[in-house]
């Protein structure tokens, strides 16, 4: 069944409230912009991948949240990333964790920024991120 515009109305509004007694928007799903994406990946192989990727001649720089979760361990950490066109610089800061679960990096691939993660174990690491970009 197609998808009529009163239709996906109606699916906006269902997800919305507003919560007089704290004077606040309350949504029940993830919003998603232009520049603002959360997302995840759940690996069991320590081979590097990417969690995410944008357009280097849209955007200049990135901030990352993201949690990590493995068993009863957990590492969070924030990432800030710059590029040039050609190189990725990123710093990772105030980063809590039990234990090491993951490695970040990022490169240029093409015409993308690579946000890169490499997992430390096999077993199931569930990663998760909130990711706001700045346009070029």
């Amino acid at each position: 069944m197609a998808k009529t515009n009163s239709f996906k109305i109606a699916e906006l509004i269902r997800g919305i409230t507003y919560d007089t007694t704290n004077d606040v928007i309350v949504t029940t799903k993830h919003i998603n912009s232009k520049s603002k994406k959360v997302g995840d990946a759940t690996k069991t192989s320590t081979s590097q991948f990417a969690l995410d990727t944008f357009a280097h001649a849209s955007y200049r720089a990135a901030r990352y949240i993201i949690a990590m979760k493995e068993g009863t361990n957990f590492h969070s950490t924030e990432i800030m990333l710059v590029h040039d066109g050609s190189v990725v610089t990123l710093t990772a800061y105030g980063t809590l964790k039990d234990t090491t679960l993951a490695t970040i990096d990022a490169d240029i691939s093409g015409s993308n920024v690579r946000l890169l993660v490499t997992p430390a174990s096999t077993n199931s690491t569930v990663i998760k991120f909130d990711r706001t970009l700045v346009d070029a």
